[in-house]
């Protein structure tokens, strides 16, 4: 009798769940925001180091095949942690229905879900560049205003740059022709 009591109680428990006053995937207090933040962030940040390693891998030795292959796990993985987390962080918990910007926000977090199914389909950083601007934008919507620091802007700007500028190099064509800028040469005084 104790064990079918016991198993009705359990029942109940894991069974019964109340709409109105459910909020959390876990009771409150283990989610923080910075930290949800922090993961996305770096997720953009290791996208774009991952887009450049693999668009620079030239399969010459085992170790570059191996590499490559560690990377690309790493981006299907990892943009799948990402559409898991906005998921169950964002679309289940912090965007709730009927408010003023609920549509808003659900229009940028589908954004954000189809443009990581563009990031593992491809190799191309403008991908993760548009991934990351959508993501400040969502990130606005929650009042997270200056939220990356300046250092941590410039930081992602340059991994931009560099992918973009080792896309650019393999261009088979010359681009010197407009090379007309100011080296910091000294220049002789004119009289």
């Amino acid at each position: 009798m104790k064990k079918i009591l016991f198993a009705a109680v359990l029942s109940s428990f894991i069974f019964y769940q109340d709409p109105i006053s459910a909020h959390c995937q876990m009771p409150c207090g283990i989610y923080h925001d910075a930290m949800v933040y922090d993961q996305i962030d770096q997720y953009v940040e290791t996208m774009v180091k991952a887009m450049a390693m693999l668009n620079d891998s030239k399969f010459s030795s085992a170790r570059d095949r191996n590499e490559f292959t560690r990377w690309v796990i790493t981006k299907e993985e990892e943009s799948d942690n990402m559409a898991q987390l906005i998921t169950k962080y964002f679309l289940q918990q912090k965007i709730k229905p009927g408010e003023d910007d609920t549509n808003k926000r659900l229009d940028s977090a589908h954004k954000l879900l189809f443009l990581l199914v563009q990031i593992k389909q491809t190799v191309d950083v403008k991908f993760v560049r548009s991934f990351a601007e959508e993501w400040d934008k969502f990130k606005r919507m929650f009042h997270v205003e200056n939220y990356e620091c300046e250092v941590g802007k410039a930081k992602i700007e340059r991994l931009f740059q560099k992918a973009e500028d080792k896309l650019d190099q393999d261009h088979d064509h010359n681009h010197d022709d407009n090379h007309n800028h100011d080296h910091g040469q000294p220049k002789s005084p004119k009289k």
